[in-house]
């Protein structure tokens, strides 16, 4: 567990981190978390207790790997909600979508990875033979859910481009998220190591990405991730 300022908007917010995960993204940088390296059993009761210690947050994010993957996290979630003050938040990458529906009950922001569009260039992305059908079933559950919820991808050279965020920003507009973030792909501590070979995107590369996808999303908070400037919110 961690405490952050970025992985909930506008929160202070501690981490949990999940191991795990069904996707072997080659760019990954959790590669600890998805291949359940260094990980422990933690029991819900210290969890919980943690998160009732620090008084000085507002929120908590769950987070992996994919943290839907793990049995235990609707009963974690519930215990969340029913027994601490925080506003609670999960990234997943929408690959288990009955799960997803059965968290949303006691979830108050949902951010999802969306990392292609929804073809079989999912497959190279994600390093498996992914079953879109899974993904747009979690999309068509958050379409209903109304609380604030955001959609990000990851430029990875070479593997997503402008054509991509023309497509990923209309599924973002269909589903309507609040929020769609670009983040910069970062060379280090990748699942496959080839990929700590590639030049992350320069900043001005990435503005000019968020411009195309605002252009399909007015209503839409458009942001930017770089390790130069950190977030910057996208404009027309």
């Amino acid at each position: 567990m961690d405490s952050s300022t970025v992985d909930y908007i506008g929160k202070l917010c501690a981490v949990v981190y999940l191991c795990g995960c069904p996707f072997r993204c080659g760019w990954c940088q959790n590669k600890e978390l998805v291949l359940e390296r260094n990980c422990s059993i933690v029991d819900i009761e210290d969890i919980i207790n943690f998160l009732n210690e620090n008084f000085v947050i507002d929120a908590v994010c769950v987070t992996g790997g994919e943290p839907l993957m793990q049995k235990n996290v609707i009963e974690l979630l519930r215990r969340m909600r029913n027994e601490t003050e925080l506003l609670i938040k999960i990234d997943t990458n929408l690959y288990f979508p009955d799960r997803l529906k059965t968290a949303l009950k006691f979830l108050d922001f949902v951010s999802v990875d969306v990392k292609s569009p929804l073809d079989r260039r999912y497959d190279k992305l994600v390093g498996i033979n992914c079953n879109i059908d899974r993904i747009q079933e979690s999309l068509e559950i958050l379409k209903k859910w109304k609380m604030p919820k955001e959609a990000r991808t990851t430029i990875v050279p070479n593997l997503v481009d402008s054509n991509d965020i023309r497509d990923i920003a209309k599924i973002v507009r269909n589903v309507e998220f609040d929020y769609y973030t670009l983040q910069q792909f970062r060379p280090s501590n990748t699942l496959d190591e080839k990929f700590e070979e590639l030049e992350t995107l320069k900043r001005e590369d990435m503005i000019k990405l968020g411009r195309i996808a605002k252009k399909f999303l007015p209503k839409t908070r458009v942001r930017i991730v770089t390790q130069e400037n950190g977030f910057e919110e996208i404009e027309f």
